[in-house]
């Protein structure tokens, strides 16, 4: 199985980052291969809402930029593991960003009805997310859990079933990661099929 990570934290080298890698470490482990996406290096620009991904014979965004590199991972993966830090209750804004571009690429409205999903159906996803609010006012106070809902849309409207989350809470009074997480990342990354 190919996993593609999208890192959508402004910070490649954060504790997003780890445990991105330490999950990745779990699924190479059960013989799963990866490739790490950071959405901060893409000159991706913002969606205009002009609405042409919509228009008869297009199937993803008309302006042209470094959002090809993210539809063809898409286009190679099996499984995607979609990782933002949480921000004011939702994902990073790079994140945000790189979905709304993809809109096009990943379904096809319809006046009536549910939209047709397009590149991404029948496949799988992981979503990951780091915050710095302590657990569980987390999940209490609408951060953790408005990010994942938010990530869970794109999932559902896209075709892409769900197989695993994990939550990074606390990270404003947090220096390494602790070593319980880490375990829990690399466990989730093995038990991936």
């Amino acid at each position: 199985m190919h996993i593609v990570a999208m890192n959508g934290s402004p910070r490649k080298d954060g504790r997003l980052a780890r445990v991105i890698a330490e999950i990745l470490a779990g699924a190479e482990q059960a013989g799963h291969d990866s490739e790490t996406i950071h959405l901060v290096d893409l000159e991706v620009r913002d969606c205009t809402g002009c609405m042409r991904c919509q228009e008869d014979g297009a199937d993803r965004c008309v302006i042209r930029d470094e959002i090809a590199v993210v539809e063809e991972a898409v286009r190679r993966a099996d499984l995607l593991l979609l990782a933002s830090p949480v921000h004011w209750g939702n994902m990073s804004a790079i994140m945000l960003r790189t979905l709304e571009r993809l809109f096009g690429f990943l379904i096809q409205e319809r006046p009536r009805g549910m939209p047709r999903k397009r590149n991404a159906a029948g496949k799988r996803a992981v979503l990951v997310t780091a915050c710095s609010t302590a657990r569980p006012f987390n999940w209490l106070f609408n951060q953790s859990r408005s990010a994942f809902g938010r990530m869970r849309e794109v999932c559902r409207y896209s075709g892409v079933k769900i197989v695993g989350k994990f939550v990074l809470p606390g990270t404003i009074s947090m220096g390494d990661i602790p070593q319980k997480h880490l375990e829990r990342a690399r466990r989730l990354g093995r038990s991936l099929r």
